[in-house]
């Protein structure tokens, strides 16, 4: 079966037909229980009924059947997700209680490492074709940013979600492409940028945060290359989502690169160089539980590291330390000092952002692809690495817009 990303509409239609199977498993059983409960007392009182055994056996032929369906069904939705559009477009509902979070239906609420709710995505109408409207308030003033030369564009697409837009002298490339269910809101936000083709689609992991914009910014724009590793097709918990992004940019007559090569884990974005790191599957599910096993797709994630002018920028996507396999503090060893940090799994620090990792990299600006609220702690280590306060922009408080000039100075517009 062809695998293409669904709408928001069909997701939550599954999503909450399936729960309401599940309910029916759990009154069924409580109903029955109460009915051949109150037929025995009734068996007692008249021992010569000969009807009512038979009802004693339609009560639990009635709760067989009651339970049997919704189990059917279940097992046929987990075919669909795994099978068709779902699965592309969102981790699997037994999921959010990680960060990928909870779509309602018009809303999406994102969820920190412990499910608490942190904030919801803003209002999808902000922009307009061409023209950016202002938005004023906590997150400051959207603008477009510079016509030529270069620009890093954080794009505001939700709370605990990526899509990075890179420029320079007219060229673009974009990292990761937003949440799922938003794929039209970043493809109205690219156009708004003055974006007409992209010159490449980095893909750091394929997490629903990460990857849900991927089919409609293809749709929308010619892509020239696709960066990916190539091993998340066999070694991903989730391979068929890795296999549909390839099958996706090879119909499109994207040219797909896969990011452990030498040749591709080395390139450039009009004067902008980039290089790869942790660009290899290290970690692999193997037999873990269902949680862990998403998890190690973030220890995979891959990190891009752009030079211009003398300064570095660091794109860490997810990457932590998951589970002994220390991803992110060996990238950070090998990278070293940088100047601007797009910090690791949205400002989380259950598995990510430690401190070793941040002594290694003593970043001088912070940049957080989610709101204020769960960024407090990895904020006090990047400062406790480098000795000192560190400015830090909040994507989901408004795009953040980052410049470096000829004389290597970084500004930040809000």
């Amino acid at each position: 079966m062809e695998h293409i990303c669904a709408d928001g509409a069909s997701t939550v239609f599954l999503v909450m037909f399936k729960r309401i199977m599940t309910l029916i498993q759990i009154i069924a059983p409580i109903l029955a229980i109460i009915s051949l409960t109150f037929l025995v007392f009734q068996m007692m009182q008249k021992p010569d009924d000969k009807k009512i055994p038979k009802k004693i056996w339609n009560s639990v032929l009635a709760l067989f059947i009651v339970f049997i369906i919704p189990t059917i069904a279940k097992v046929f939705i987990n075919i669909v997700i795994a099978n068709s559009a779902i699965a592309n477009c969102l981790e699997p509902e037994e999921q959010k209680s990680l960060e990928e979070g909870i779509f309602t239906g018009s809303k999406y609420i994102a969820l920190d490492d412990e499910g608490k709710t942190t904030s919801i995505i803003p209002d999808p109408d902000k922009y307009e074709y061409g023209t950016p409207k202002q938005e004023s308030g906590s997150g400051g003033t959207i603008i477009t940013g510079p016509s030529t030369g270069n620009a890093v564009y954080f794009l505001n697409v939700g709370a605990s979600s990526d899509a990075i837009l890179v420029q320079d002298e007219g060229k673009y490339g974009l990292i990761d492409t937003g949440i799922w269910g938003r794929g039209s809101y970043v493809v109205k936000q690219l156009k708004a940028f003055g974006v007409r083709e992209l010159e490449f689609i980095l893909i750091t992991h394929i997490h629903g945060d990460h990857i849900g914009g991927y089919n409609k910014v293809m749709e929308n724009f010619p892509v020239k290359q696709l960066f990916i590793i190539a091993d998340g097709m066999t070694k991903s918990y989730n391979t068929s989502t890795y296999r549909s992004i390839v099958n996706t940019a090879k119909k499109r007559g994207t040219y797909i690169c896969d990011a452990e090569l030498s040749s591709c884990s080395n390139f450039t974005l009009g004067n902008i160089s980039f290089k790869l790191y942790n660009n290899k599957f290290q970690a692999t599910p193997g037999r873990l539980s269902h949680d862990n096993r998403v998890r190690f797709e973030n220890a995979n994630s891959l990190v891009a590291v752009a030079t211009y002018n003398g300064r570095r920028v660091y794109f860490a996507g997810d990457i932590g330390n998951y589970f002994g396999y220390n991803m992110e503090s060996n990238t950070a060893r090998q990278v070293g000092d940088i100047d601007v940090y797009k910090v690791a799994h949205h400002g989380y620090v259950s598995f990510n952002n430690h401190q070793d990792a941040l002594n290694y990299l003593k970043s001088d600006y912070a940049v957080i692809t989610n709101t204020r609220k769960p960024s407090n702690v990895a904020l006090s280590r990047i400062r406790k690495a480098v000795g000192r306060a560190v400015p830090a922009y909040y994507s989901a408080e408004g795009t953040v817009v980052m410049t470096i000039d000829t004389g290597g100075n970084i500004k930040f517009i809000k």
